[in-house]
């Protein structure tokens, strides 16, 4: 047994007195994390005073007794030593997680993430309230942060892909919607005049009829048929009946209130609906047309006028009182014709 005495706990240094400790040393030296303790001087700077095996492993070379720039850039110094500042300061325990960036043997830099948990320790007799040091514990986290990193980013261009989709369903929609709206009209409009054919003329008349019933207002209707149109069809052919029609259609429309409704009923017939006329205006409104449709067009035409009554069970009850009144209007025309 040698006979030379054991050191004082004066000449021990804080580390040597914590690895006095069996369970600490045990710990110190094989805990897979890196543990390290900190010097922190009285004029603010920090000094590696320890580092663990594993702490040692990860830096690559020995960083005892040196302050952090001789092994870190200057920008990881800084960041590290506000930590260290903030943890003397507050004297209490911080954990944190930090991007850090170490220069390994060959001077390259190398980057990581640490997950940091830094303890106060007061080891000055002199004053017990004064923090010496700093124990700390870093996990490394580089792979589960580079793995959260590309989840986040695989989740940022699957909603990339999301906002696209959306947009491009939307946007297709639109397009359906529009082109559904264009269908529709088509499907309503005669494809020679343009204006609404039988079915939707007959389909807006009784909507009308009910709508005026409902409200106790009155509704009148207007059939018209061009004169002549046969003679015009058999001596100038269907062409020409075919831009007699269009002419007629146009200008009719043109004469006709924006709440007016015209349709093509068959043939060379028309149907009106005049919304909020009673039989006077309609009257008027039919004198009207009949005289434009000359001016405008050098074609004449016949009307047969009819006014809503509490009789008209449907559209086809008042539109056939018109034609009635149509049929009579043409006699009466021929009859003039023949006169003449």
């Amino acid at each position: 047994m040698s006979d030379t005495p054991p050191p004082s706990a004066a000449r021990l240094t804080f580390h040597e007195a914590l690895m006095a400790h069996p369970l600490v040393r045990e710990l110190w030296h094989h805990f897979p994390e890196n543990m390290f303790l900190v010097r922190a001087e009285k004029d603010g700077h920090f000094v590696v005073e320890a580092a663990n095996p594993a702490q040692l492993a990860t830096i690559g070379r020995e960083c005892l007794g040196k302050p952090l720039s001789a092994f870190m850039p200057e920008a990881t110094v800084e960041a590290i030593y506000a930590r260290y500042r903030e943890c003397v300061a507050a004297d209490i325990p911080m954990r944190y997680e930090e991007h850090v960036a170490f220069f390994d043997t060959q001077g390259q830099e190398q980057f990581g993430y640490w997950l940091t948990l830094i303890v106060p320790l007061h080891n000055d007799p002199d004053d017990l309230q004064r923090v010496t040091h700093l124990f700390g514990i870093a996990q490394d986290v580089t792979e589960l942060r580079n793995a959260r990193d590309a989840l986040e980013q695989h989740n940022q261009a699957l909603e990339a892909r999301v906002m696209q989709r959306t947009a491009e369903l939307t946007r297709a929609n639109h397009e359906l919607t529009l082109l559904n709206a264009q269908l529709e009209e088509m499907a309503s409009r005669d494809f020679l005049t343009g204006c609404y054919n039988r079915r939707h003329i007959e389909v807006l008349g009784q909507r009308e009829l009910e709508r005026a019933r409902r409200y106790a207002s009155p509704l009148s209707v207007l059939m018209i048929d061009l004169d002549a149109f046969k003679q015009v069809n058999d001596t100038h052919g269907h062409a020409a009946g075919d831009i007699a029609l269009k002419r007629v259609a146009t200008s009719l429309a043109g004469e006709l209130r924006e709440s007016d409704l015209l349709g093509r009923f068959g043939g060379d017939e028309f149907l009106v609906l005049l919304p909020g006329i009673a039989e006077r205006d309609a009257k008027a409104t039919a004198e009207r047309l009949c005289q434009r449709i000359v001016d405008l067009t050098d074609i004449s035409i016949s009307l047969g006028v009819a006014t809503l009554v509490e009789q008209d069970d449907s559209l086809d009850s008042l539109a056939g009182r018109a034609d009635q009144r149509l049929l009579t209007s043409k006699r009466r025309h021929y009859e003039q014709r023949q006169h003449q």
